[in-house]
């Protein structure tokens, strides 16, 4: 008989790597297990040390966890477009070539998309093609040059939870006010079947795209004769998955409690940005997008 493996393609640990990181790599242990988490994508920025979070956490890995973590990193590209990258083997992260994928601004879209296809063992996804910024897809090339290059990358995030809380406190005051920031998020949440054909992906990821403990709890179900043993296994599992719905497990947040994440989560963010921001300033790197538009342009 089959059973159902639930699982996450988008999760930062957010480790500030200080004295009291062991007990956040705990709190965050608990949730896994609270949601019955089968496998998570740890995909830290490349900018927060994605490989030295992935080891943390997985050197502080409970006896008894049945969680399967796969190593990856969300890659601020030169142009500053986001692709998640994950892998089986956590090896890659020390692999010499794939040094320009752990720090930002470094590798451009198509050397990233290039690196990732040319290694066994390691895919990529287009996280939330829709979010409003320069690190969604669709606000950097539109939306039809956005769809054929989720299919270059191989894989497209058709469910983000990031605005989840944001979108049931206040939606429906956006919808009136900012109706096209009200649908973008919206579309983050659930994505297009238009956009999805027009991709023509090889896998569909489902992300909480959590920055803490307490936005754990949301992904996908899949359908599998038994859940994997090692992370061999469910790396094809993942990069197999069709699948559009997506499913949230925990109870209801209280208004209070679904504030408190909504001012913390937005927090996170501004600090994201304005870090993001510093780095580029300093970097100076002009975006180098006109190879890649000329790429995927229509003939």
């Amino acid at each position: 008989m089959g059973q159902q493996l639930f699982v996450d393609y988008h999760f930062h640990p957010n480790f500030r790597f200080g004295r009291r990181e062991g007990r956040r790599a705990g709190r965050i242990w608990n949730a896994f297990t609270q949601h019955d988490l089968g496998v998570v994508v740890v995909s830290e920025h490349n900018w927060k040390r994605p490989r030295e979070s992935f080891e943390l956490l997985a050197g502080h890995r409970p006896p008894d966890a049945r969680t399967v973590l796969l190593p990856g990193a969300e890659v601020l590209t030169r142009e500053g477009l986001d692709i998640v990258v994950f892998g089986s083997d956590p090896a890659w992260y020390h692999d010499r070539h794939a040094s320009g994928l752990l720090q930002p601004y470094r590798m451009s879209v198509e050397e990233t998309v290039d690196f990732v296809s040319s290694r066994d063992g390691m895919a990529a996804f287009l996280p939330h093609p829709f979010t409003r910024g320069t690190t969604g897809a669709v606000d950097f090339y539109g939306e039809k040059l956005a769809a054929t290059l989720a299919g270059r990358i191989g894989g497209v995030e058709v469910s983000n939870n990031c605005y989840d809380d944001c979108l049931k406190m206040v939606g429906r005051l956006c919808s009136r006010v900012l109706p096209e920031t009200h649908r973008r998020m919206s579309l983050t949440q659930s994505i297009t079947e238009e956009f999805l054909d027009l991709a023509g992906a090889g896998f569909f990821a489902h992300g909480s795209d959590a920055h803490f403990p307490g936005e754990l709890g949301y992904g996908c179900l899949m359908d599998v004769t038994a859940p994997p043993l090692d992370p061999g296994h469910a790396f094809q599992l993942m990069t197999s998955h069709l699948g559009r719905e997506s499913h949230a497990r925990g109870c209801e947040k209280s208004a209070w409690l679904r504030a408190w994440h909504v001012s913390k989560s937005m927090l996170i963010t501004l600090a994201e940005a304005m870090e993001k921001r510093s780095i580029r300033k300093n970097l100076r790197h002009s975006p180098t997008a006109a190879k890649l538009l000329e790429d995927l342009a229509p003939a």
